[in-house]
């Protein structure tokens, strides 16, 4: 959802430091200008306007850059340099929008109860994408209805080990499709030069787990494990000569002497949500998110077009998605009311 700052008020670091300085300039050029007004019939009421003004754009400013210093803190080192920032609303962070648009925005989390339809839930976060967000989403919805629910039907962009290892130790089954390996793989392989017909999942693990074909026919034992972004992995390495002689060595592991593959052990919980997830009543299941979770975005964006906040910030945007939330359940227990009296 766009927040209320425009494009034109993101920055780089360097516009803001530029910013800031000038900012602070006007600043001390209004308090030389009054200590020289002193006993003149000056617009006190202007004077200070400008003041005021001034010590905003300075407040602004500094808060600006400071954001932007903790999001370059957090990002890839590649990606620093094009970290922005607003001026006008620090808190608002860049997102993409579905049309393709780029924008100050923030994240609308909206939970959506399955049976009546209701909202159970909604916040406002500044996370670019969703993958810290379920478990946040659980607990409103817990503080909201009394209760953890026993299912929850979830996008990918929700599917991750750590969602499925947490939600399985709060017995709630969640239902997210998984996203493809290739798909996964595919940034890793690209800035490492790999041709995606040697992509890791293209290697054929053999009986009894502890070697790997490759594409080309050689073969990759195991030579340990290792911890892995958390998640434990087994290693399997190809022998140098194989790699060597093989003329598929620039498109496999153009940058080392021979092919090293990393393969998660996955755990209980994650053997049970993968096979769930093949499951064709699972999946049909799965088909009902759509008309359930989509619907309130729906009414809230098509219908009474809300696509853009009306206030600055991430509390106060929370209180307006409260409102519009508030809003939506009240039109859908006019829609359900006449139903529950008639089966009590």
């Amino acid at each position: 959802m766009k927040a209320v700052a425009g494009s034109s008020s993101l920055h780089r670091r360097k516009t803001l430091e530029k910013k800031l300085k000038q900012a602070r300039k006007v600043v001390r050029e209004l308090d030389r200008r009054a200590e020289q007004a002193e006993g003149e019939g000056v617009d006190r009421k202007r004077e200070a306007a400008q003041a005021r003004a001034a010590q905003e754009a300075v407040r602004r400013a500094s808060a600006a850059l400071e954001r932007l210093k903790k999001l370059q803190a957090a990002a890839a080192p590649r990606d620093r340099d094009e970290v922005r920032v607003s001026v006008s609303e620090p808190e608002a962070r860049k997102m993409k929008h579905a049309d393709g648009s780029w924008a100050p925005s923030y994240n609308v989390q909206v939970s959506t109860e399955g049976q009546s339809r209701m909202i159970v839930g909604i916040a406002v976060t500044t996370a670019a994408n969703d993958t810290q967000e379920l478990l946040p989403a659980i607990e409103k919805v817990k503080d909201h209805t009394g209760g953890v629910p026993k299912q929850v039907i979830a996008d990918n962009g929700y599917a991750t080990r750590s969602n499925v290892e947490q939600t399985s130790a709060q017995n709630i089954e969640l239902i997210a499709p998984w996203k493809d390996d290739r798909a996964r793989e595919a940034g890793a392989c690209a800035r490492n030069r790999i041709a995606r017909e040697f992509v890791p999942s293209a290697f054929v693990i053999e009986r009894g787990g502890k070697t790997l074909t490759c594409p080309a026919g050689k073969k990759l034992v195991m030579i340990g494990q290792k911890i892995q972004h958390g998640v434990q992995h087994n290693i399997f390495e190809a022998r140098r000569k194989d790699c060597g002689r093989c003329r598929w060595k620039k498109q496999c592991c153009p940058r080392s002497s021979a092919r090293r593959i990393g393969r998660v052990v996955e755990s209980q919980a994650m053997k049970e949500y993968l096979a769930r997830m093949k499951r064709r009543a699972v999946r049909k299941l799965y088909r009902t998110r759509c008309e359930i979770a989509e619907f309130p975005h729906l009414w809230m964006k098509a219908v009474k077009k809300w696509r853009r906040f009306s206030v600055r910030g991430t509390v106060k945007a929370g209180m307006e998605a409260i409102w519009v939330a508030l809003a939506y359940n009240l039109v859908q227990w006019m829609r359900v009311r006449p139903v529950a009296e008639a089966v009590a």
